[in-house]
């Protein structure tokens, strides 16, 4: 499969024994990398006489005789067919007949070999380390027929862009300057080439903790989420009041990932200050977060008033069954209005 770009003039000869050629306007053929081209001969002749056709100064074939010993390349009928077409068969192509006349006349093609893109980053490895403050300079460069478009992406967003080649300057480089990077290659020839690149931000940790969530149901408990984000992995610990906590009967402590959280299985003196502490060898921080002694009484009290009217509606032996079913709702809906 191949496409024109430019019409060809026929080369003519114009005075028995000389080549007169026409150098103005050469038909260029664009061929896919790994498939087929033909590429035509528009020379009119007699039947008897022979064509000969050369890449470059190379003769390939002279009529159906091959000179050149590569099965990829065929005649059919007077024109030239290459299988698989690849890079080195870009170039000038002629197909060249002498005259009864003794006149020699010459069609001229060129090949341009279209090649996928491709994308290079440097440096290389795929990967990179540095610490924090540090400045980086990623550059992709394309190969590929025609020049391909480069493209920087993170997360879908473009970054940089560039003909041929793009930098990416990471200046002072923080801890959200690390993650995955994508360098896209395209130049309209199969699929768009993708390599990564993964940064590494080496940093302190940098710690956020979330507001305490108070659950009553079916008991009062307490859950405390701290975030942590830091390269390399850091130590935690909890801190209540000053106090280090340990993980025990009435107190449970999990993490995921960046993720640490705390488990307090009662209500009983858990207000004041609660300290999330992240360490590893580049430094440590911290992050506070507060229960206030009147959240946990809001959710002793809304138990004893859940109790009081569960008591009173299971003492109360005059109900008739019409008014419990009354009182049923009214309870939920004194329950919901509480919880507000």
């Amino acid at each position: 499969m191949f496409t024109t770009s430019l019409v060809v003039l026929i080369l003519i000869s114009g005075t028995t024994g000389r080549t007169l050629e026409n150098e103005q306007a050469i038909e260029v053929l664009k061929g896919e990398q790994g498939t087929p081209v033909e590429i035509p001969c528009d020379l009119i002749v007699e039947p008897h006489i022979v064509i000969v056709w050369k890449q470059g100064r190379r003769i390939l074939f002279a009529g159906s005789l091959r000179v050149r010993q590569d099965t990829r390349l065929s005649i059919e009928g007077v024109n030239l067919v290459v299988e698989s077409v690849q890079p080195g068969d870009a170039g000038d192509y002629s197909c060249q007949a002498e005259l009864d006349t003794g006149e020699l006349v010459v069609s001229k093609k060129s090949l341009v070999v279209l090649q996928p893109a491709k994308a290079k980053i440097i440096p290389g490895g795929e990967v990179i380390t540095v610490k924090t403050g540090t400045s980086v300079l990623l550059t992709c460069s394309g190969s590929g027929v025609p020049a391909p478009e480069i493209s920087w992406v993170r997360e879908g967003k473009v970054l940089a862009s560039g003909q041929g080649e793009a930098d990416l300057p990471l200046k002072s480089t923080t801890w959200q300057n690390g993650g995955l990077y994508q360098c896209h290659a395209s130049n309209g020839v199969g699929e768009v080439n993708i390599q990564n690149f993964t940064v590494h931000v080496l940093h302190a940790p940098v710690v956020e903790v979330l507001p305490a969530e108070i659950e009553m149901d079916p008991s009062c408990s307490i859950q405390i989420q701290c975030l942590v984000y830091s390269s390399p992995r850091s130590s935690v610990k909890w801190f209540h009041q000053g106090r280090l906590l340990q993980a025990g009967v009435d107190v449970t402590m999990w993490n995921l990932e960046y993720l640490h959280a705390i488990q307090l299985h009662d209500c009983k003196d858990r207000s004041g200050d609660y300290t999330c502490v992240a360490e590893n060898s580049l430094g440590a921080n911290e992050a506070v977060t507060t229960i206030a002694e009147h959240m946990l009484r809001i959710e002793e009290e809304v138990v004893l008033r859940v109790d009081r009217q569960i008591s009173l509606i299971s003492g109360e032996s005059r109900l008739t069954s019409h008014s419990s079913i009354l009182l049923v709702p009214s309870l939920i809906l004194l329950l919901n209005f509480i919880r507000m």
